[in-house]
């Protein structure tokens, strides 16, 4: 890729703004711009304002606002793991009332090109909350922020949740991806404690093992799914680094499910990967930023003709 705006797509890209699949050159420069400006128009106005309304149904004060150094450090930890730092989307703190069990989450309206970062107002006094931690929810939900211009939901909660500290956390993440997916897993289960009191109340003969199979049926099919997805992007992160790719997990990130599942059939093929890249270059501008910035010639090394030192590999 070259031309004089090459620096400012990969500064774009390292800023957390990723071409969506077939957008041009134009298209991008514009649609980031156009995030930025409303962006900066939000901020502007809360500041002045002292307090905004999110969609109609949610407002914030500029007083609880994230601070920034709490978004610096997420920035970094993102950075180490797929290379880009956000600092464009806002955070506040929600003083309303919410769930007992609610943490964060992220707010986003693409046809506004606006997003905003919500967290629980217990966060602003202390790190951690349940189970949750403030960084691991920031960073899981700036990915989201990142990769919503992919338009794929599949793999989204695996990304976001790699930034978690847990390992349990990080390979479960992606069982859950569709918002009826947690009512399937436990409305079943509701189910069991009426099967047995039913049973030794009123009717004896009640198949319970039959409720008990019932209630197992959508958790064994989110863990095999889970298992699936997992099996692509491992497979795809084992080629990556076959081929000598430094920053894989950066690649892996910016990819789509279908990218990962070509690149998983390179495995010590660095060549034909390299051509699989070239070609993807000719379509694709997200593609001619990833080479760019993680698989160009300065990065690239050739294993099969033993041009990775020892050092380097």
């Amino acid at each position: 890729m070259t031309g004089n705006g090459t620096a400012e797509l990969l500064r774009l890209d390292s800023a957390g703004f990723l071409p969506a699949p077939g957008e041009s050159r134009e298209e991008f420069i514009l649609r980031s711009e156009e995030i930025i400006r409303v962006h900066r128009e939000f901020d502007e106005y809360i500041e002045r304002e002292g307090s905004a309304d999110i969609f109609d149904f949610v407002t914030v004060k500029n007083s609880d606002r994230i601070a920034p150094e709490l978004v610096d450090d997420v920035a970094r930890h993102t950075w180490e793991l797929y290379g880009f730092a956000v600092r464009h989307v806002p955070g506040f703190y929600l003083t309303k009332a919410v769930g007992l069990l609610w943490g964060g989450c992220m707010l986003s309206d693409p046809d506004e090109n606006f997003s905003v970062l919500l967290l629980r107002n217990a966060f602003k006094k202390k790190s951690r909350f349940l189970s949750y931690t403030r960084d691991e929810l920031l960073a899981h939900e700036l990915c989201h922020s990142v990769r919503q211009s992919l338009c794929e939901i599949t793999l989204e909660e695996y990304f976001a949740y790699q930034t978690a500290k847990s390992p349990l956390r990080r390979y479960l993440g992606n069982c859950f991806i569709r918002d009826f997916d947690a009512l399937l897993f436990v409305i079943p289960m509701l189910f069991l404690p009426v099967a047995e009191v039913l049973k030794a109340l009123v009717y004896p003969e009640l198949p319970v093992l039959a409720v008990w199979i019932l209630a197992a049926v959508y958790p064994v099919f989110l863990l095999m799914r889970n298992w699936c997805s997992r099996r692509v992007v491992n497979r795809a992160r084992t080629a990556l680094k076959s081929c000598g790719v430094r920053q894989v997990e950066a690649v892996l990130f910016r990819s789509t499910k279908e990218e990962l599942k070509e690149l998983a059939g390179f495995h010590g093929k660095p060549e034909m990967f390299r051509q699989w890249v070239d070609v993807r270059k000719e379509k694709e501008l997200r593609w001619q930023v990833i080479s760019a910035r993680f698989i160009d010639e300065d990065e690239f090394c050739i294993l099969e003709k033993g041009t990775c030192s020892d050092e380097d590999s």
